[in-house]
């Protein structure tokens, strides 16, 4: 009898203890390992996050080294193709307008300045023919280049030239200037004056000869200053450009030939 109290205490410890081994909890008393633990899972959760940053950065790093700087030397000539008409009697000195480069520019056999970039042009100063055997002129200056990807490039360039030398001159100071007077008008003021004397010898006889002639020239004179007054530049006009001073841009390299 007294051996079954006995018993059923030991199965009771027994049990309790398959119930603790079924279940285990594994404490860790160490701080500094817990400490350790918990730094190494934060580094290695950084590392992760940096991964994408390292790589984009590598590609911008990569993508800047590809780039090179071309400096356009002075004098570099740039053909341009105005973008809308302008006259002397109504340009002013500050007003903005565009041209179209037409050819493109090149450094070393590099492309600097690819064909159909916008232009940023300024007029300097305008006006009509003062007198007579005066011209009507116009300066303009090319200001930077709009290129199609997006990049610009700061410069200042002079007309030197134009494709119609018959009918427009440059002078010295970049001024587009209307052609010499045309050979026609010396005609056509001695036609006034031949029809002048006629009328002239009509209506007033003899003395009539010597007035028609003259009036015929006044009348001619002011004709042709009038036809002559200003200088009109249509769109579409090409202008030969030359830069004042060397222009630095840096590009990707590509061969002109690609464009």
């Amino acid at each position: 009898m007294n051996s079954f109290p006995r018993l059923l205490c030991l199965a009771t410890l027994v049990s309790s203890a398959f119930a603790q081994s079924s279940n285990p909890q594994f404490v860790n008393s160490d701080p500094s390992l817990v400490n350790e633990n918990q730094v190494t899972a934060e580094q290695s959760a950084m590392q992760h996050r940096a991964i994408l940053p390292d790589s984009q950065s590598n590609l911008q790093t990569r993508s800047d080294s590809d780039r090179v700087n071309a400096t356009l030397p002075t004098a570099t000539v740039l053909r341009l193709k105005l973008d809308r008409s302008i006259s002397t009697a109504t340009a002013r000195p500050g007003e903005r307008l565009t041209a179209t480069l037409t050819r493109p520019v090149e450094v070393n056999g590099r492309l600097v300045i690819p064909s159909g970039s916008t232009i940023d042009c300024e007029v300097i100063n305008a006006h009509g023919a003062r007198r007579f055997a005066g011209k009507p002129a116009i300066a303009i200056k090319a200001l930077g280049a709009h290129m199609p990807n997006g990049e610009a490039l700061s410069f200042t360039a002079s007309v030197v030239d134009t494709t119609k030398p018959h009918e427009l001159d440059v002078d010295e100071e970049g001024r587009i200037r209307g052609a010499s007077p045309n050979p026609m008008n010396k005609i056509e003021t001695g036609a006034l004056a031949g029809a002048g004397a006629i009328a002239g010898g009509v209506i007033a006889g003899p003395e009539g000869l010597l007035i028609g002639p003259a009036a015929g020239v006044v009348v001619a004179a002011g004709h042709i200053v009038i036809k002559h007054r200003d200088l009109t530049l249509p769109a579409g006009t090409e202008l030969i450009f030359e830069l004042d001073a060397p222009a630095t841009t840096t590009t990707r390299p590509q061969m002109g030939g690609m464009q």
